[in-house]
């Protein structure tokens, strides 16, 4: 391999390639292109000239020449994005305070990546104050549940319980079935392999993902049995639609049809969205509303999250907290949690399954496994009054081997003294 002038050159006069190098997401690279075109071709339409990329191209020149020109740029895009801001809610060209940096995020990469200096901070100092409540939230289990009534085959159920009880982003649905594995329970053990013959007494514990798989942002998710069964019931409806069993590389979701073509991000969302509006759930917006209060695949992720949060747990809260928040692929509490908090795949699971019966979407699933939990329960407390039992009678037989050989040390001694009066008597005769 060598490096030719003619490469630098042309990487160097390139800079939306380099904006791209920058980014490393899929999704966030279309969401960043979508809104720098917009930017560049739509807002700034009479400041820059041609195609999109000769418009990026022209901004990072003008940024390099003129520091100052950049700077007003983005200093008035700040202010009139604002003007958006004091809009009423209902007019269509309000903004969001929340959505207010997305606009300076792309801009921000080509510019660094670009190597053009910019005093962010004086550009933040711009930036309205946000407005922390929000009347957005989760799905409700009740929700769900009305969801599962509504589903267009084992396909949507699957994405829905998956969603429901991993709390995976959009993006982490481009799975393989090679990132599927079951977690057994095997008498108080929890397997990730199993043998022929422990097979008939293995039961699911629960199932592991591993999402964004070979990139950085690689982590191990976690599933409900239910989810697990239901992935097992859709992988039946693939085989039939293709002919043969799925290989370790096939696509966990694919489009309809014999033909294997994955199912990306947004027509997962679109599935969702159908089966949303189906059971009556997304009803479309009132006038005056541009949102609604549930994000359509962020309200599964929400509602992991609250009812992970909220589940009781064996470890100390601290911990069991970073542990819950390593499932939502977050770094911790802080930072530095990742380089000094490890924790290992199996304390992983245990704290998942303390969550799992109230991640199940069933009624019918979580009575059995309330029932279960009793069960196991009451023979835990049958086993230890089998134990206390057992050490009574320990005890008892101790105390009476220590009883027998009192007797039998006394009956000893009692022969040992009568012999030696004997003796005595004998001599005293003589």
């Amino acid at each position: 391999m060598k490096i030719r002038k003619e490469d630098l050159e042309r990487i160097s006069d390139n800079p939306i390639e380099l904006f791209y190098q920058g980014i490393k997401s899929p999704q966030t690279k279309s969401k960043y292109t979508r809104t720098l075109r917009r930017i560049l071709c739509d807002i700034l339409e009479d400041l820059l000239h041609g195609s999109f990329e000769q418009r990026a191209a022209e901004l990072v020149y003008k940024a390099r020449k003129d520091p100052n020109w950049i700077m007003t740029v983005l200093l008035t895009l700040s202010k009139k994005l604002q003007d958006r801001t004091q809009l009423d809610s209902s007019d269509p060209n309000y903004l969001n305070p929340e959505s207010f940096d997305n606009f300076f995020k792309p801009l921000k990469k080509i510019l660094e990546m670009n190597d053009v200096p910019i005093v962010w901070k004086r550009v933040y100092a711009t930036f309205p104050e946000r407005n922390n409540r929000s009347d957005s939230r989760g799905y409700t289990r009740a929700e769900i549940q009305k969801m599962l009534n509504f589903v267009n085959g084992p396909i949507d159920k699957a994405i829905i319980l998956i969603a429901a009880s991993s709390g995976i982003r959009a993006g982490g649905f481009n799975l393989k079935w090679e990132d599927v594995a079951p977690v057994y329970h095997i008498n108080d053990t929890l397997l990730l392999e199993i043998t022929e013959s422990e097979s008939q007494t293995a039961e699911i514990a629960c199932g592991v993902l591993t999402v964004y798989k070979g990139t950085s942002e690689e982590y191990p998710a976690f599933i409900t049995p239910e989810a697990y069964r239901a992935i097992l019931d859709h992988r039946m409806s693939w085989i039939k639609d293709v002919g043969r069993e799925p290989k370790p590389k096939d696509p966990l979701f694919k489009k309809s049809g014999p033909f294997i073509v994955p199912l990306g991000p947004d027509a997962i969302k679109a599935r969702v969205e159908e089966v949303l509006k189906k059971a009556g759930i997304r009803t479309p917006l009132a006038k005056g509303r541009r949102r609604h209060n549930i994000p359509i695949m962020n309200g599964f992720r929400r509602f992991f999250n609250k009812t992970n949060k909220e589940s009781l747990s064996k470890d100390s809260p601290l911990a069991a907290l970073i542990k819950k928040e390593y499932m939502m692929a977050h770094t911790g509490l802080v930072k530095l949690d990742k380089n000094y908090f490890q924790t290992h795949l199996n304390e992983l699971i245990e704290e998942y399954l303390e969550a799992v019966p109230n991640l199940t979407i069933s009624d019918e699933e979580r009575l059995r496994l309330d029932n279960q939990k009793k069960q196991e329960k009451i023979n835990e407390l049958e086993q230890k009054e089998i134990r206390i039992k057992n050490l009574e009678n320990t005890v008892e037989n101790l105390k009476n081997q220590a009883k027998s050989t009192e007797n039998d040390i006394l009956k000893v001694l009692d022969d040992f003294y009568k012999k030696k009066l004997k003796e005595n008597d004998s001599k005293s005769k003589d």
